[in-house]
């Protein structure tokens, strides 16, 4: 397969981003980081997230191109790594695992025909191949985020709460879903935890045609999943047709006119929203 045409965007909320969207000529990728809910950063003055996202983005870089080794092999080893530099920058092991950053990533390669993906965390990768759409995503985040999002909505309507002051009402709901990072009964995710990978969404896909890949992060997918603006079958057609940067205007005014989160609750107004849009053509055609 050969890339003819790609699209990216990492549309930060505020001053510091903590996604990632990155492609080079073997593949592409998306981070989406989350700081540790200790309220301070323990690695980086910016955001210890921002950090360790700039490190993954690093080291997939620098190995993508080993077509050699699987894409699991590789964010394995990446783990040691990137938690070895951490380590050794904090110089502190008594580490609570709420303080810890992690990530959501998606990963995606081309060799030849075959389509190899890697996913943990609640990143999105749809493809389009052979007139067929398949999405594949884990809802186990979603899952918990609704929960709380439900929780929310019911203050903010029952006791005419803000957002701000709603999410401060449901934190112990919120610390209790993150001490569910990495475990059977929460959500497996990019961190320090090696058995993770055994658990992301991982495969390859034949490609037996051109093909249109789209991944994106939970920030940017709300545009389908959360506010419903476009049906998730039609989002790869219309990033063709308007491009990621129209579509991220479009969040962005959707998320400005319910800046109160009283139609959506949310954790916060606006969140980092990534997303890589690759054509690709079929060598044989």
């Amino acid at each position: 397969m050969n890339m003819f045409y790609c699209d990216s965007i990492s549309d930060g909320s505020s001053r510091i981003n903590e996604d990632i969207a990155n492609i080079n000529k073997y593949g592409a990728w998306v981070l989406d980081g989350a700081t540790g809910l200790n309220g301070k950063n323990l690695i980086d003055k910016d955001s210890d997230a921002k950090w360790y996202v700039n490190q993954w983005d690093e080291y997939v870089k620098k190995n993508f191109q080993k077509i050699d080794i699987d894409l699991k092999t590789i964010v394995k080893e990446g783990i040691n790594v990137v938690k070895d530099k951490y380590y050794k920058k904090v110089k502190d092991r008594n580490i609570k695992s709420l303080d810890l950053p992690s990530s959501s990533i998606a990963l995606i390669r081309w060799v030849e025909d075959t389509l190899e993906y890697f996913i943990l965390g609640d990143c999105t990768l749809i493809i389009e191949n052979n007139n067929k759409l398949n999405v594949i995503k884990d809802d186990s985040v979603t899952k918990l985020d609704n929960k709380v999002f439900e929780a929310m909505d019911e203050i903010m309507k029952k006791e005419g709460k803000t957002l701000n002051e709603a999410k401060k009402e449901v934190n112990n709901l919120i610390v209790s879903n993150r001490l569910l990072k990495n475990t059977d009964q929460g959500y497996w995710i990019l961190g320090f935890d090696t058995e993770a990978v055994d658990r992301a969404l991982y495969g390859k896909i034949r490609l037996d045609s051109d093909a249109k890949l789209l991944i994106a992060s939970d920030g940017f997918s709300a545009i389908t999943d959360r506010y419903n603006y476009i049906n998730m079958e039609n989002l790869i057609y219309e990033t063709q047709n308007k491009g990621l940067d129209s579509l991220c205007k479009k969040l962005r005014e959707i998320e400005e006119e319910d800046s109160s989160g009283y139609k959506y609750p949310r954790f916060k107004k606006n969140d980092d929203a990534s997303a890589v849009y690759v054509e690709l053509m079929n060598k044989l055609n």
